[in-house]
């Protein structure tokens, strides 16, 4: 039995396989005091690197540039 359970993969590393890094980049408009006016989320699609970007206003609108850039991905996938 012992060389049943070395056999097995370390359940951890099975959770990181579902990790990935995605290069995205952040284009953003700020004012004379470093306010972020708007700006524009995105970058290269790892599979055939076309650019796919997404518009934002004011900061609220960050995080949902990134999520929506995020669900794309997904979409196409």
């Amino acid at each position: 039995m012992a060389s049943v359970a070395a056999m097995t993969s370390d359940p951890s590393s099975e959770r990181l396989s579902d990790r990935q890094y995605v290069v995205l980049l952040i284009r953003a408009l700020v004012d004379r005091d470093d306010q972020l006016l708007s700006g524009e989320v995105g970058g290269p699609d790892e599979d055939d690197g076309t650019e796919r970007w997404v518009r934002f206003r004011e900061p609220g609108g960050l995080l949902q540039a990134v999520q929506t850039w995020l669900a794309g991905r997904r979409d196409t996938r």
